[in-house]
């Protein structure tokens, strides 16, 4: 007979059912209880415990293999066992570094020169935010932004599918909705992305430094936008510097920036994509060689 009421190991719980939702997502299938479980070896008593939370997973063998076998970074395998990350903000860092790969394949069909202007003016477009803000030390504060675009609200509701979603409540005039309670990095990236959809597909038109859309990098765009407002490059490299290499510094700067680690992952890749390393520090050089193997790098 089964037991009633809380699981004993809830995060046990929230990685069993990550594990389960990437495989389905991978195989484009429903996936067995017992094919999450193989992964580690376990029989079928022990997969059924660890679905359940009667069996606490979280040594660093099994987490690394779940990883491995999944294509994960370790990082946000452990994330979820610790319970830094629930389930959606998980999936939805996951899915991130798949549209990544599929943005940056999608914004070189128009060549790698039209790539690094667009990187260029939306760059410039966000440097000029921080600059109206004042933006000096993170993290930012999206309300710090918002306020210079009067078109745009945020609400927090009771929303249990998506961490945020836009609301257009009337011609030109929108609202985001976030998710209520405990405000995480995830939260605060997605909503930052519907930010950038507003200004960069709904009301381009009020801003002429844009230029005309282009289909096949808005995507693009927005992702730098995204990126850059939170973790602007200049920032991230000079508190690279400052940090201790030894140091997880992915997670160091994920919390510092109050970003998700697979937007700093971005961040940094984009740094050597355009060629803006060379104009780094010796400290921030060595830095970002030290945190290469953290992250699963694009091909450039």
């Amino acid at each position: 007979m089964r037991r009633s009421g809380v699981a004993k190991f809830p995060n046990s719980v929230q990685l069993f059912k990550f594990c389960q939702k990437v495989l389905m997502d991978q195989k484009g299938a429903k996936v067995h209880d017992q094919e999450v479980g193989g992964i580690l070896n376990f029989n079928p008593s022990d997969c059924s415990h660890w679905k359940r939370g009667e069996k606490n997973v979280k040594s660093v063998f099994a987490l690394a293999k779940l990883a491995d076998v999944l294509g994960l970074e370790v990082s946000l395998v452990h994330d979820i066992a610790s319970g830094h990350s629930r389930l959606e903000e998980a999936y939805y860092e996951y899915k991130e570094g798949q549209t990544y790969h599929a943005t940056i394949k999608k914004a070189l069909e128009g060549g790698i020169e039209g790539l690094n202007k667009a990187r260029t003016m939306v760059e410039a477009f966000v440097n000029s935010l921080h600059d109206k803000a004042e933006f000096s030390t993170p993290p930012l504060y999206l309300p710090e932004i918002l306020r210079f675009f009067p078109f745009i609200t945020i609400q927090p509701i009771e929303m249990m599918d998506k961490l945020s979603r836009i609301l257009r409540k009337k011609p030109g005039q929108y609202t985001i909705h976030f998710r209520k309670g405990e405000l995480k990095p995830q939260t605060r990236m997605s909503m930052a992305k519907d930010i950038a959809r507003i200004i960069f597909e709904g009301e381009r038109q009020r801003f002429p430094e844009l230029g005309p859309q282009k289909d096949h990098l808005v995507a693009f765009e927005e992702m730098v936008f995204t990126a850059n407002l939170l973790a602007p490059k200049s920032m991230l490299i000079e508190e690279m510097s400052k940090m201790d290499s030894r140091r997880n510094m992915i997670s160091e700067l994920s919390a510092m920036f109050w970003v998700p680690k697979s937007l700093i992952g971005f961040q940094l890749q984009d740094t050597v994509r355009s060629g803006q390393k060379v104009f780094m520090s010796i400290e921030a050089d060595k830095a970002l060689d030290s945190v290469w193997s953290e992250t699963k790098f694009m091909p450039l």
